[in-house]
């Protein structure tokens, strides 16, 4: 604008030299224009909050509104484009560029910034001969979660459950895809219905398994983050290979409230795939320190409580914050469930196959049911190899097959290292009523995705609950 009035200047005074009149144009100022709009997000139906608006090739730049909104005030006659930027449009790997506009001088320009619809941005960005398997897609970014810079050439996988054609029986289902140069990922040909995990894999470190639903949705979007690798110290001529590990620098504070918003004490919170976890204080406060940085899943489990799950992004950066809701109510099979639906919740957690394989000791909900116990240390009196003691308010379980009869015991619940803090303290996690099966293994016996590191020689109880059997229980109409 200042070269425009220089130019103005310069052209009045070669008039004024030549001795002719100033054009009637010439003296007055040009009138600035305006341009007002909205930023909509049609991936997910509603205002684009946030976004960042510029107007390309000036220094012009402002912020979308709650409801969307955006403006520009004093905006030269002229020729231009706005950029949106957005973390929505990083997750898809697009740009927003409107077609040019010309603004004359005093006009109000009107005009709306909107990304493509799930169906055309899947139809745009994937392969006609994928579609062919599936109608949706995921699309995402994956960045380090220390660094925040994108991370090229990850891997992120998506697994699921699809039932056979007899409706009995799972078949597990997975997709990979890996990261382009600025870190997204695009995985075409998924099925319009289902609930499966997320993971992001980079150099040996891995995410949290993270959960993605679709429910006809033709496109879902899902970024992730992942630790950058802890330094590893090789002393002078160990020939061992040191597997990669994640920073483990991460902190996560947050509170647990229940359906009213009032604090519960006493939650067990336990970030899943690890052995962190800690009890809520009175307030429903809790914190965990020296976490693996990136996507995570957390978790919160208490007696007379439906559990619940949450995704959670770490970093060393700074610490994370979380609010957790547990609803007062604990869903179970309705007692109109067939033995079938039943079958096909402990099918999908492989329950049926290791049952089958002939290690270990199993025990189903009708199992349970019959012991009528009225502790979770209770059912476990009769197992084969297991020794359960008790002294005052403390109960003991011990690995009667491990050498000198007092082996260590380990517990895995729903899939998860669970860490007892002192001796059958799992009786103030698991009531009987909500456990729907049950296995036990000794030593070597145990399937590696039970196994916790340095632990290989105790026994290992692996506990499912009813919630969780539910949520992979299909209802057959």
């Amino acid at each position: 604008m200042r070269t425009d009035v220089t130019l103005r200047a310069a052209f009045a005074a070669a008039l004024l030299a030549l001795g002719a009149p100033l054009p009637l144009l010439a003296q007055q100022p040009v009138r600035p224009a305006t341009i007002s709009g909205i930023a909509y997000d049609s991936v997910r139906s509603r205002p684009m909050s946030g976004a960042q608006i510029a107007v390309r090739g000036t220094a012009m730049i402002t912020v979308a509104g709650p409801d969307g909104s955006f403006h520009f005030d004093s905006v030269p006659p002229g020729k231009y484009q706005l950029i949106a930027a957005h973390p929505i449009l990083d997750s898809i790997g697009i740009q927003l560029v409107t077609p040019v506009i010309t603004i004359g001088a005093g006009e109000q320009k009107t005009l709306s910034i909107t990304t493509p619809s799930p169906a055309g941005l899947v139809k745009m960005l994937c392969p006609a001969a994928w579609l062919t398997r599936g109608p949706s897609a995921l699309f995402g970014r994956v960045r380090n979660a220390d660094t925040e810079e994108p991370m090229p050439k990850a891997q992120v996988s998506i697994v699921w459950s699809e039932f056979d054609l007899s409706g009995l029986r799972k078949i597990p289902r997975l997709r990979e895809a890996v990261t382009g140069p600025d870190g997204t990922y695009r995985i075409c040909g998924l099925p319009a219905t289902f609930n499966g995990k997320v993971q992001a894999t980079f150099g040996g470190v891995k995410s949290g398994d993270v959960p993605v639903a679709f429910d006809r949705d033709l496109l879902e979007l899902r970024s992730m983050s992942i630790a950058s690798a802890a330094p590893v110290t090789v002393a002078a001529g160990d020939t061992n290979h040191q597997p990669p590990r994640p920073v483990m620098n991460a902190q996560l504070v947050g509170r647990v409230l229940n359906g009213s918003g009032k604090p519960v004490h006493g939650a067990r919170v336990q970030l899943e795939g690890t052995l962190h976890s800690v009890n809520t204080g009175v307030d429903g406060s809790f914190k965990l320190d020296s976490l693996p940085s990136g996507s995570q899943v957390v978790r919160a489990m208490l007696i007379g409580y439906t559990p619940t799950e949450k995704a959670v992004e770490l970093s060393s950066i700074a610490p994370a914050s979380v609010s957790l809701e547990l609803d007062n109510s604990v869903t179970v099979l309705p007692t109109v469930t067939t033995e079938v639906q039943r079958i096909s919740g402990l099918d999908a957690v492989g329950f049926t196959d290791r049952q089958k394989a002939g290690f270990g000791y199993f025990m189903n909900e009708k199992t349970i049911d019959n012991r009528q116990a009225l502790r979770f240390t209770d059912l476990l009196r009769t197992v084969p190899g297991l020794s359960v003691t008790s002294s005052g308010y403390d109960t003991y379980i011990t690995d009667t097959r491990s050498p000198g009869g007092s082996g260590c015991v380990d517990y895995v619940v729903d899939g998860s290292p669970w860490s007892s803090m002192s001796p059958g303290d799992v009786n103030g996690f698991l009531t009987p009523d909500q456990v729907g099966a049950i296995e036990v293994y000794h030593g070597s016996e145990t399937p590696p995705q039970f196994q916790i590191a340095g632990q290989t020689g105790c026994a290992t109880i692996v506990a499912w609950t009813k919630w969780w059997l539910q949520r992979h229980t299909k209802r057959n109409k």
